[in-house]
């Protein structure tokens, strides 16, 4: 997912605290990062729950549902949060109105809108109808407040679906279809129904199911329904809509946009008028269930204390101090992000039966292995369990590691097989409830065989790959010809580094020697004789792609970036794929050609190499860890001053206030890790010092214990580190271990504004030093 490295709040918040305190949902802006591309969701929602109905405006194109302009839609009961690519979900739109029922006049101007955790809330231009929403676990709850005078209407389209209308850059469309639909009205209080939907941003092929069941608490004096975007039929009780293509006749150009529903229309009142909408994954009956049983009556306000008190519950495991009123909202809005996705179906499966927890909306794990995964092992190691449970099983029917999911179906797969890191990021942290000999044979099994759908699930090209050491420029699209070879053999790399420690440490020593080996493929596409003319001199040595035959690429460009199908790498260049080597920072030290040499690599990384272009983009998870770098040399001051650079550059309050797109909580965990102090390196068992952002933090980790980080001398111009100590005694490395976390204790931190060489008692682990 594309993004730019780019240089009011909601709600008040509170101000800087003498004394650390629980971060709490009043700190929380859920409109931070609606727009600018962050496309987070805006609207309420559990801590991973399932509903998430809010607003869909504009063009019905945006990815969340939110637009900065445009009129207002309605309300749909699904959507994600903070992804990019083609949309997904926005099924079962609800819309108020005065007077007649009239879908194809329905939509309004906003007024008034805004949002909290738990709650959001706009006024309709023109009716001046106040529309307010809560929601349970799998149960929307709306709350409608019409003018006095006037026949009152609810329309409820189970047509709508967010999309886009033209045609998709790559070789499908991402455009969400609506496959099918069915609505009944049940009574003057009751609608119920379908819609099956296809394709949307992870190419789903196999129809997706929503079920609805809505009650009101006011009795319609009017019902009926519409058809194929057809006039309302008053009294009619059904309708209903089947694609008329296959599959394999989809049209080429905009998909069919096809409105059919059902509405309820109310006698003139001043009195709200209540609804709730039970959705459901499985049928109309299990969506009644879910109505009935999470929400009492139509119990609004009580629906939302519940979602609130969730929220605090979540937000409760970190306690900050000081910091300014923006620190703090941007800390605990991160935090929030963090939490969206994946969603807890638990219950809600379609496909098959289980005990075991299950988990959709992988959004994707490209995306979140980095820091949003690991954040979660700390704050709440139960639910990752529960998440890497839901994995393993779905691996189990599907036969390959996913790496993007949603609607119940996998893809797409943006660079390697990254599910092995987030598991192996789980064994080396001792998370208990999995069977890790189980998780193993999944593991190997995906780091051998060629996947039957390299951009659903697994890897692709592995022929190449054990034959080669790389994907070359020939091979590496199942379709024929080049599809993101040089960032996919990076990552594949680092895969199997994840697998060979898992390998080693379970004794299956083999497999640990060969996994081993192949984590040292990236050395085969270093060119030695690249070079990048930069403003500030020459930097020569990079990763760079090869023919099957071993021939450079020709004509070496330093700033290649692409997405799918294409020779290139994947949302990157190659000046961040030539340091991303997470398994051995010290051999890419020592090719790069020494501390040095890698100093003023990473120097010039971190500047714009013309005015408004930077090679570093923060907006794009491959680049995380490429500021702690510098920890790797001896030189912690520089990863001290960089980060501090890129969060006030970065990341601010108000709508725009994330560097891209949030993709399901990586951005908001990395500026929640960074602010904390220190970032962790996935997949391995240690985590890097920063520079912190807060005089004091703490987590309340699950095992009863606190662990601390304190900056003493805080400042904006006290970045640097002058000493370390830990538990009172003086800390000289720059990194330390989960274990050393998981103890509890305080690493105290005295910062200054002048650089230091504090740093001293070696560098954190490389793959080298095995």
């Amino acid at each position: 997912m594309r993004k730019l490295f780019v240089c009011a709040a909601s709600f008040l918040v509170l101000t800087t605290a003498a004394l650390a305190h629980a971060q709490n949902s009043s700190e929380v802006d859920p409109m931070l990062g609606a727009d600018k591309g962050g496309n987070v969701f805006v609207g309420p929602t559990l801590p991973f729950g399932m509903a998430k109905p809010g607003p869909d405006y504009g063009d019905n194109e945006a990815n969340s549902g939110w637009e900065a302009s445009g009129n207002l839609n309605g309300f749909s009961q699904l959507h994600v949060s903070g992804t990019g690519g083609g949309p997904k979900y926005g099924n079962i739109l609800v819309q108020p109105m005065m007077g007649k029922a009239d879908p194809a006049h329905s939509s309004a101007p906003r007024k008034d809108e805004h949002a909290e955790v738990g709650y959001y809330t706009v006024r309709l231009g023109g009716s001046g109808i106040r529309a307010e929403v809560t929601t349970a676990r799998r149960t929307p709850v709306y709350r409608f407040t019409y003018p006095g005078t006037g026949q009152r209407t609810l329309l409820v389209d189970v047509g709508h679906l967010l999309m886009r209308r033209h045609d998709s850059p790559h070789r499908y469309p991402e455009s969400q279809i609506v496959y099918s639909t069915d609505v009944q009205v049940l009574s003057p209080t009751e609608i119920a129904g379908m819609q099956a939907s296809v394709m949307g941003w992870n190419i789903q092929t196999t129809p997706m199911r929503v079920y609805f069941y809505l009650v009101t608490d006011t009795p319609a004096v009017v019902s009926g329904t519409w058809q194929d975007g057809k006039s309302v039929q008053p009294g009619t009780k059904r309708a209903s809509y089947k694609m008329p293509f296959t599959m394999s006749t989809l049209p080429k150009s905009s998909p069919p946009i096809v409105s059919t529903g059902a509405y309820l229309t109310f006698a003139a009142g001043e009195k709200p008028v209540k609804v709730k909408v039970g959705v459901s994954f499985v049928s109309i009956d299990q969506a009644k269930k879910n109505a009935l049983s999470e929400v009492a009556g139509f119990d609004f306000d009580g629906t939302r204390k519940a979602a609130v008190a969730a929220w605090n519950k979540e937000l409760s495991t970190v306690k900050i101090t000081g910091g300014t009123p923006g620190d703090r909202q941007q800390f605990a809005t991160g935090l929030y992000h963090s939490m969206l996705m994946p969603v807890d179906r638990t219950g809600e499966n379609p496909l098959w039966q289980s005990a075991t927890p299950y988990y959709d909306d992988f959004y994707c794990i490209w995306d979140t292995f980095r820091s949003s995964t690991p954040l979660l092992t700390l704050l709440d190691p139960k639910r990752v369990t529960g998440i890497l449970q839901s994995l393993l099983e779905i691996q189990d029917h599907d036969h390959f590691f996913l790496d993007g999911r949603s609607g119940n179906f996998a893809g797409r797969t943006q660079g390697g097989s990254n599910a092995e890191m987030m598991f192996t990021d789980a064994f080396v942290k001792h998370l208990p409830g999995l069977d890790w000999e189980r998780v193993y044979r999944a593991m190997v099994h995906d780091a051998e065989a060629e996947s039957t759908d390299p951009i659903r699930f697994g890897r692709g090209d592995m022929d190449e790959w054990k034959r080669l050491g790389y994907l070359s420029l020939e091979h590496s699209d199942p379709a024929g010809g080049a599809d993101r070879p040089g960032s996919r053999s990076m990552e594949y790399a680092a895969n199997d580094y994840a697998v060979g420690l898992m390998a080693k440490d379970l004794h299956h020593d083999a497999d640990a020697k060969l996994f081993m080996s192949r984590a040292e493929n990236w050395k085969k596409l270093w060119d030695a004789n690249a070079v990048d003319h930069t403003e500030r001199g020459d930097v020569k040595g990079f990763i760079w792609m090869r023919h099957e035959d071993g021939r450079w690429k020709e004509n070496f460009n330093s700033h290649l970036v692409g997405t799918w199908y294409k020779d290139n790498f994947y949302e990157a260049s190659t000046w961040t794929y030539s340091l991303y080597v997470p398994q051995d920072v010290r051999g890419l030290v020592q090719i790069a050609g020494g501390a040095s040499a890698f100093k003023k690599r990473l120097d010039l990384f971190f500047v714009a190499d013309v005015p408004g272009r930077y090679r570093y983009d923060v907006g794009n998870e491959p680049g995380f860890l490429s500021p702690y770098l510098y920890n790797w040399i001896g030189d912690q001051s520089s990863t001290a001053k960089t980060i501090r650079a890129i969060l006030p550059a970065s990341y601010h309050t108000g709508l725009g206030g994330l560097p891209g797109n949030d993709d399901s909580g990586a951005m908001g965990s990395f500026l929640v890790f960074n602010q904390l102090g220190f970032f962790p390196v996935a997949a391995q068992d240690f985590y890097l010092i920063g520079s912190p952002t807060f005089p004091r933090s703490s987590i309340l980790l699950a095992n009863g214990k606190t662990f601390s980080v304190v900056a003493e001398n805080s400042s904006p111009t006290n970045v640097y580190i002058a000493k370390a100590m830990w538990n009172g005694r003086p800390y000289l490395r720059s990194w330390f271990t989960h274990d050393q976390l998981m103890a509890g204790g305080e690493l105290k931190l005295t910062m200054t504004d002048k650089p230091t060489h504090w740093d001293t008692g070696g560098a954190p682990p490389s793959m080298s030093d095995r």
